[in-house]
């Protein structure tokens, strides 16, 4: 009787024959030795496959699946909010430009209004105290019903009169609206002329 052919490591492809024990190739459908027909059913595995992932009741998604999709619906919930608010409440800023009176400006929202602050610079002729003109800012507010309101504030610098500003002055202003349904907000730089009785805007703080 010729001697049994020695065992294969598994690791080489070889698996062992459930009819006589020996080890064949893992791909065989007959056994070389016993030439028995291997079914389907009767071949192990081979050594380098693994059964398909379930999860168990062990398992940590079993365990926080529920709490990681409950977590997704509710920041999906949260962005479609926060896109409805931010339709609802945003609106453009535009400052026309102005070499002579160049006007900086910053919005801030506070409950239902918004608050500008900023400031406008004289590069052009002197505006002095105890004048007809003045340094004004014109703001023109526009709602999404059609409302449109208009203000005019003076600039203040610190030494000067309330729109007096000699040229290199910077002065200070600050307006405020009501912000429900605010579209867009304009803002310009004029020479007041205050002689033509248009109402005006003084500083906040005055």
């Amino acid at each position: 009787m010729s001697d049994t052919p020695p065992r294969l490591s598994e690791a080489e492809g070889f698996i062992a024959c459930p009819h006589c024990t020996i080890q064949i190739p893992a791909n065989a459908s007959v056994c070389p030795h016993c030439q028995q027909i291997l079914q389907p059913a009767e071949l192990p595995p081979p050594p380098d496959s693994f059964p398909a992932w379930k999860p168990t009741s062990d398992s940590a998604w079993a365990r926080y699946g529920k709490w990681v999709a409950a977590a997704g619906l509710v920041f999906l919930a949260f962005l479609v909010l926060f896109l409805v608010y931010r339709r609802g409440v945003a609106y453009r800023l535009r400052v026309v430009s102005d070499p002579v009176l160049p006007v900086q400006v910053e919005v801030e929202r506070i409950k239902d209004a918004v608050v500008l602050r900023g400031t406008v610079t004289n590069r052009g002729d002197d505006i002095p105290d105890l004048s007809l003109r003045s340094v004004g800012v014109i703001v023109e507010f526009a709602y999404r019903d059609g409302r449109r309101e208009k203000k005019t504030v003076f600039s203040k610098a610190e030494f000067r009169g309330e729109g007096a500003l000699l040229r290199g002055e910077t002065g200070t202003f600050e307006v405020e609206a009501s912000a429900d349904g605010l579209a867009q907000i304009v803002l310009r730089s004029e020479i007041v002329d205050l002689g033509s009785r248009r109402r005006l805007i003084p500083p906040r703080g005055r």
